[in-house]
């Protein structure tokens, strides 16, 4: 009798594990008193199902270092039980120079997350490693730049030395931000005008944290991430929404937009001519096969928009019913082939004078 009950218990902790966040201010959960700055440890519970619990205790100026001295690693290690997850990102305060918070990259950096991670397997957790990701900083090119080559090089070879599941956030978000381009940046970004939020009445423009939908499209990589390394989470993961505005824009004939309401996010993409291209790369297929793409979309006009729905380089023909009115945003169900993980690109293109504003795509 006992053994049954040890091992419903070993079953529970299981099939529902707490997710334990350890990080700076780009991972903490902000309240409304600092809306709409968000950190990406607070809409990463948004995108998984029920079953699965999350714990964010990252803060704001907290480095490797101090996350450790001030006791915030004990207090997590404290309540943290087997089959838990403990997720480490540090890397944006651990390069001041204030004693109380620098680390060297290669030396003392690899030392504090080592304790991260030798510590939480004493507790029967998994630990998993993710890349600070990168600030609003680009070159003349608009390229976006790498302010953590080294500690991002450092925590991969710890990844490697320790056996360690890796995100690598860093090349995700910077991949995210080259192909959306740079003015579509002041969306993901903290970067607000003058009277725009009762929080920042003189407006900010700040490099390195996120408004709430940047937080979210920053979560989704993280979700990417999970999927990637085959994480025993990644069963609950849910419906990822997929806004057209944050997917890769090519040709003439598209662009993001806002003139109509009602769209979700930051806007939609509205394809005026023929020859636009709107794609979402790494979409999470889960274990492939048949699944349900959803696409909410508006068609004002009196007639039917078609174009391609292009899914892993395989294209068929798509047409999108008028929906009423350009605000009338109506739902599309389409039945794809799609392959596991997040090998899977998703495309939508106008190939007559136009097609439907798309706001977003779900995979159910």
């Amino acid at each position: 009798m006992l053994s049954i009950l040890l091992a419903g218990f070993a079953h529970q902790a299981l099939a529902a594990p707490v997710i334990y966040l350890a990080g700076d201010s780009t991972v903490m959960t902000n309240g409304a008193n600092n809306y709409p700055q968000q950190g990406w440890g607070a809409r990463l519970p948004a995108l998984f199902t029920t079953g699965v619990t999350f714990s964010n205790r990252a803060v704001g100026g907290r480095s490797s270092k101090s996350f450790v001295d001030e006791g915030r690693l004990s207090a997590i290690l404290g309540v943290i039980k087997p089959g838990d997850y403990l997720f480490v990102q540090f890397g944006h305060n651990d390069g001041y120079s204030d004693v109380r918070l620098h680390t060297d990259p290669f030396t003392s950096y690899k030392t504090y997350l080592a304790m991260y991670i030798d510590l939480s397997r004493q507790y029967g957790a998994i630990p998993v490693l993710v890349t600070p990701m990168g600030r609003r900083r680009y070159d003349s090119s608009a390229h976006f730049l790498n302010d953590f080559v080294d500690r991002s090089t450092a925590m991969k070879q710890l990844a490697t030395e320790k056996s360690v599941p890796l995100i690598d956030l860093n090349a995700k978000s910077i991949a995210f931000y080259n192909g959306i381009g740079v003015p579509a940046t002041t969306d993901v970004f903290l970067w607000l005008e003058a009277g725009q939020y009762p929080v920042f009445p003189n407006g900010v423009h700040d490099i390195t944290h996120f408004q709430e939908y940047g937080a979210t499209q920053i979560a989704r990589l993280v979700a990417q991430g999970i999927e990637e390394n085959r994480l025993g989470i990644r069963s609950f993961i849910g419906a990822v929404p997929y806004p057209a505005e944050a997917g890769v824009l090519s040709g003439a004939g598209t662009a993001r937009a806002r003139a109509y309401g009602g769209w979700q996010g930051r806007g939609y993409v509205s394809f005026p001519a023929s020859g636009g291209v709107m794609t979402i790369n790494g979409v999470i297929g889960k274990g492939g096969g048949t699944r349900t793409l959803r696409i909410r979309y508006a068609n004002g006009s009196s007639a039917a928009r078609s174009g391609q729905l292009v899914v892993n380089g395989i294209a068929t023909s798509i047409s999108f019913n008028p929906s009423g009115s350009w605000t009338g945003w109506v739902i599309k169900d389409v039945t794809v082939t799609l392959k596991g993980a997040t090998a899977n690109v998703i495309s939508l293109k106008s190939t007559g004078a136009g097609l439907a504003n798309i706001d977003t795509l779900t995979v159910l």
